[in-house]
């Protein structure tokens, strides 16, 4: 035995470079495929951190809808505690009540101050019966700070706490939040003496099914409204993405880690099975050979596998951090699961040892020269097969494509039908590459000859024959490129249509708006005052919602109205711009939302004869009696108006002014600034609230980085590993080419010669991987986005920075290996087996 090890480890030392190069790429396929593994782990586990920083720790909320006439009983809600499954309630109350400062009504939540309560609404104190906890843009209103005395309806309470303003969402409400008790009793002094509240935040027993417990509580009134937290759309809407994403990235990196693999070890293969082949034709036994190959096999893959899994271990508790504070990403840190991490490394082991043991085993049963004549074949057989092949895997990926789109079934099957028709997709591709790439390389042949002259000629030359060899290369660079590709699309494509939905609210950077319901505000003056500040360019204005009527002679259609002043909004592009009709101006002219339009089958130019529902003394609407207010010209029709309106009339028209002023929209040269000017005027308007564009944006970024930094850092890690791979391989595949390089030096090539045919091979190899890399990794984007079609995002920086990094790189180290290669003694390169 120990004659065998001394042998094996001889063998190493002929092979260093190549053993070494080999315990690298299973180092790295094992980090890869642990990363991922342990990633998609994780992601579970930061899609409930972000649900429970959205609902915390409750697992159902139950109430009755506002609309309906019920309320939740002290009967029904010691029916629901008493639960068997029930561990935690905790009651919550909700009403408007009236801030004295303001005058107006604020949206206000009574809570037990439990730790369901707290987590919901992200408040830290507990409130006694005197104490209030607020947002902060609503205690800057107020101008009070912690510890400050708050009169709400009529009533001293001590401000103990401000929470942050939901920006990231749009333009953030106001809220005040109470002890449960004292907005129970202003509820129940309106009339609802039996509500105890308006819905129970609960947290369910360990182990228990929500929607089991959801069944039970619902037995109990079939009204309520039971709604699940982990059934919240958004929160299933990531979890789509997220599976898709995990199940997709999965597959590509098994497919660059395998490529990884074969790339290396096909060198190390071929020298094993040459010297073995040897061995054998000097009398070494097939048992003698078999102990050897094991001896190396289990040395070699041990330590890729260790190194592996030190290095997996390293990335996640310090290298994720590190990539995280670099690029300013603040997410949920990644747990190393130890256990899952060495079962994970066991299974690589034996795969990977299977796969160096059985080509090396076959080649001691087989006699020498068929093992060398073997050996030294170059390109792939059955080239017919994988033709057809292709076509039936092309053919079903169609079928699947066209299916997940038309069939009845599509809304349970399709995701399922698209993942399966991305596999076949590339594993047509696999097939069928090996076949296009001489015929890509005899077409560049010519082109190149002239652009880059002699040497590319010879690189090209070279490369056409060994299309095993540059096959395995070439998949592994695209392998790498779909991951990038794939990976940036989505998460950019997610992160522009959160922006975009943020873009619905601000049409322009800075909103103002009221916080009261009954403001006082002259919309005409505040316009004024703001317009002449030095950093606002325009101010146009929009009031609260009001009803009217379209009246016929058969019956009145209810509309939604807002006042706006039409040539400023014109001027913003808050509305399409139009020309008045004919005997129309501002004082009789509509403009209607199209979905309102085609409703009621109105067209352009259409007088309408409006009006509202008359009023009494009291402000009590009279039924069946209707005020008219003149007739009205369509003047334009918009695809979308704001605040839902249905209806827009200028401020100076004929009849209608029963509104308020509810918000300004403004443009600006500098953002900042005139937000600061805009707060310098509360001293004079002290209910504005000033939102702008810039901050919402970058409170969302901050949410999207919290939800999605795992993945940005993990991709990143990922594509960082495939490149070092990747240089790795072409390395290796270099190196097993100095036979050919020494000749070329004998025929004349200078070292200069040299450098310029291995750049060329190096290069070639990278730009046709790249480019076919871009290119199927977004057909993958595309297929899988049909799951929920819509615009996808491309991110161009990304794709351009690994295409860089990548070129420039390979220039940098493959000079080098370029300029040894070329300085290597040339009789010995030309004797030597280095192929």
């Amino acid at each position: 035995m120990k004659t065998m090890q001394g042998v094996a480890l001889r063998l190493f030392k002929s092979n260093k470079f190549i053993v070494l190069s080999s315990i690298i790429s299973i180092a790295i396929a094992t980090m890869l495929v642990l990363s991922m593994v342990l990633f998609s782990l994780n992601a579970q586990n930061t899609l409930k951190d972000q649900m429970r920083q959205t609902y915390g720790e409750m697992d159902l909320s139950v109430g009755f809808n506002m609309e309906q006439s019920q309320i939740l009983t002290s009967d029904l809600v010691n029916k629901i505690s008493h639960n068997k499954k029930v561990d935690k309630v905790s009651k919550v109350s909700i009403d408007h009540l009236s801030l004295n400062k303001m005058n107006t009504s604020i949206y206000t939540i009574g809570v037990e101050s439990d730790y369901l309560s707290k987590s919901r609404y992200h408040f830290t104190n507990s409130l006694d019966k005197d104490e209030v906890a607020m947002n902060e843009g609503l205690a800057k209103a107020l101008h009070a700070k912690v510890g400050d005395k708050v009169t709400i309806e009529d009533k001293r309470y001590t401000l103990v706490e401000t929470v942050n303003d939901l920006t990231a969402t749009g333009v953030a409400p106001d809220m005040l939040i109470l002890n449960q008790q004292i907005v129970k009793k202003h509820i129940q002094a309106q009339g609802k003496e039996d509500e105890e509240a308006t819905y129970l935040l609960i947290k369910a027993q360990k182990g228990t099914d929500a929607l089991v417990l959801s069944n039970e509580i619902k037995s109990y009134d079939k009204d309520l409204r039971i709604d699940i937290a982990e059934q919240d759309f958004n929160v299933q809407s990531n979890l789509q993405s997220l599976h898709t994403f995990i199940i997709v990235l999965s597959v590509l990196v098994l497919i660059v880690t395998s490529l990884i693999i074969i790339s290396n070890f096909e060198l190390l293969l071929y020298k094993m099975r040459n010297q073995f082949a040897i061995m054998r034709s000097l009398g070494a036994s097939a048992k003698q050979i078999s102990k050897i190959i094991i001896i190396q096999s289990t040395i070699m893959n041990a330590l890729g596998i260790c190194i592996g899994l030190l290095l997996a271990f390293l990335s996640q508790r310090f290298l994720y951090s590190w990539i995280g504070e670099l690029f300013n990403v603040s997410s949920s840190s990644l747990n190393f699961n130890l256990d899952t991490a060495v079962i994970i490394s066991l299974f690589s082991f034996i795969i990977i040892q299977l796969f160096l043991l059985i080509p090396a085993y076959r080649s001691t049963k087989v006699l020498p020269l068929k093992t060398m004549s073997k050996n030294e074949k170059l390109n792939f057989g059955y080239s017919k097969v994988r033709i057809i092949v292709f076509k039936i895997l092309v053919g079903l990926s169609l079928l699947l494509i066209v299916g997940s789109q038309v069939l009845p079934t599509r809304g349970q099957y399709g995701p399922i039908m698209l993942l399966i028709a991305v596999v076949l997709v590339l594993l047509a591709f696999i097939l069928i590459f090996p076949i296009l790439l001489p015929r890509i390389l005899e077409f560049l042949l010519p082109y190149g000859q002239k652009l880059f002259g002699k040497e590319f000629y010879v690189a090209v030359k070279n490369l056409i024959p060994q299309v095993r060899k540059n096959t395995t290369i070439i998949l592994l660079i695209s392998g790498l490129m779909m991951i990038a590709v794939f990976g940036s699309i989505m998460l950019r494509t997610v992160q522009t249509n959160e922006l975009t939905y943020l873009k619905r609210d601000y049409r322009t950077p800075v909103i103002v708006e009221t916080r009261l319901d009954d403001t006082n505000i002259n919309t005409e003056e505040l316009t004024k005052k703001i317009e002449q500040l030095p950093d606002v360019k325009n101010a146009s204005n929009l009031s609260t919602l009001g009803i009217g009527k379209v009246l016929d002679s058969k019956n009145s259609t209810d509309f939604q109205y807002a006042l706006v002043d039409f040539e400023k909004f014109q001027r913003q592009d808050l509305v399409e711009r139009f020309s008045y009709m004919e005997g129309s101006n501002k004082y009789n002219s509509i403009v209607v939302s199209k979905k309102f339009a085609e409703n009621h089958n109105l067209k352009l130019g259409q007088i309408l004869h409006l009006g509202v529902d008359a009023e009494d003394k009291d402000g009590f609407i009279i039924e069946g009696k209707t005020v008219p207010k003149g007739n009205y010209v369509i003047s334009a029709i918009s695809d979308h108006l704001l605040d839902n309106a249905e209806v827009y009339l200028d401020w100076q028209n004929n009849g209608f002014k029963d509104v308020d002023f509810y918000r300004l929209y403004v443009s600006t040269t500098n953002v900042e600034a005139a937000v600061q000017e805009i707060e310098d005027l509360k001293s004079q308007f002290p209910e504005l609230k000033v939102s702008s564009y810039e901050q919402s944006v970058e409170e969302a970024t901050k949410m999207f980085y919290q939800r999605w930094g795992i993945f940005i850092v993990v991709i990143a890690t990922l594509v960082v590993s495939t490149m070092v791979g990747v240089f790795n391989s072409l390395a290796n595949n270099i190196y097993s080419k100095r036979k050919e390089f020494a000749v070329l030096r004998t025929i004349g090539i200078t070292p200069k010669g040299i450098r310029k045919v291995v750049l060329s091979q190096v290069n070639l190899y990278i730009i046709m991987g790249l480019a076919i890399g871009v290119l199927m990794g977004l057909i993958v984007t595309f297929i899988l986005l049909l799951v929920d079609p819509g615009k996808f995002t491309i991110d161009y920086k990304v794709i351009i920075s690994i295409v860089l990094s990548m070129l420039l790189g390979s220039i940098f180290i493959f000079s080098v290996v370029g300029d040894k290669i070329s300085k290597q003694d040339l009789s010995i390169e030309l004797t030597s087996d280095n192929k």
